[in-house]
């Protein structure tokens, strides 16, 4: 089997377009469709199904392009131990998080670690669910989010269909979080229906935030907050926390991020709500030196 028509086919599954893989490749479409024939004779089987909206791969195509990805990855780190000097290595992490406020040293630890002048990283901040679809579709190598114990078991469940797995870093009992504005700021804890006079916010909804909306909070539920806003950006939320009465919900590895704006973080009293925080990757994957290394800072930083 040959490692070009292995690329050539990664190419074709994250274009869906035999043309537009051939334009990216720099060869021809009918050179692409003999290499693609070769490789599905190679493996006795159809990988690709072509029709007029484009190219999608079968079930051995997809199982076909997670190890295709990952052997590409592989060859790659060793391609970059050839370089003798480590200033020319280009380091490449793509990183997805949900539903946390990450420590600014985290970044900072990382970029330290690197030891060469060439990084690309890329951190996309949104909801739980666009995590684990960046992860699947490879668009980020690994994902960190924190769940409650009321989503965790339809995690578990997208996770398996995914083709995703998921390790725990540390759990939490829930936390409210609030600025110095808020007339709760200074509290040690919280009874849950003390909130329901002030303002909730949130990231924007999904899967995994309605089944929120259901969750038990002592003698109340999440969707018996009237006064709630809801922003799609983790900074601008912080900025509203800060400067309103609104609060949000967290776990214990975001206080001393957020004690740094002056944000006080409450323990909410009479609450089973538990979350876990976790990081999230594709089974059929080795993951990179990079990700490995940012992976034991966020251990270092956050695990039990």
């Amino acid at each position: 089997m040959e490692l070009k028509h292995l690329k050539y086919f990664v190419e074709i599954a994250e274009q869906k377009s035999m043309r537009k893989a051939a334009d990216r490749l720099y060869v021809t479409q009918p050179n692409l469709t003999r290499a693609m024939q070769n490789l599905e004779d190679e493996m006795g089987m159809k990988l690709l199904i072509r029709s007029n909206h484009g190219v999608s791969l079968t079930t051995t195509g997809e199982s076909l392009y997670y190890y295709a990805q990952s052997v590409i990855n592989q060859l790659s780190e060793i391609e970059a131990l050839k370089l003798k000097d480590k200033e020319y290595v280009q380091n490449k992490l793509a990183l997805s998080v949900g539903n946390i406020i990450l420590k600014d040293e985290i970044m900072l630890n990382f970029y330290e670690n690197l030891q060469t002048r060439h990084a690309n990283i890329s951190i996309y901040e949104t909801s739980i669910e666009k995590v684990l679809i960046h992860v699947a579709k490879l668009e980020a190598e690994i994902g960190i989010i924190a769940v409650n114990t009321e989503q965790y078991p339809a995690l578990n469940k997208i996770l398996e269909i995914k083709g995703l797995e998921a390790h725990e870093i540390a759990s939490s009992p829930l936390y409210v979080h609030v600025g110095e504005k808020s007339p709760l700021y200074g509290l040690d804890s919280i009874e849950p229906r003390e909130l329901l006079r002030h303002t909730y916010v949130h990231l924007p909804y999904d899967y995994f935030s309605n089944i929120n909306e259901l969750i038990a909070l002592g003698d109340i539920r999440v969707m018996d907050f009237k006064h709630t806003i809801v922003i799609n950006n983790y900074h601008a939320i912080v900025n509203m926390i800060k400067r309103t009465d609104a609060f949000i919900f967290g776990g214990k590895w975001q206080i001393d991020e957020l004690k740094k704006g002056h944000i006080d973080s409450l323990l909410l009293n009479n609450c089973d709500v538990e979350k876990k925080l976790m990081w999230i990757k594709r089974k059929k994957e080795i993951l990179s030196i990079q990700a490995r290394e940012f992976l034991d800072i966020i251990k270092e930083n956050y695990a039990d």
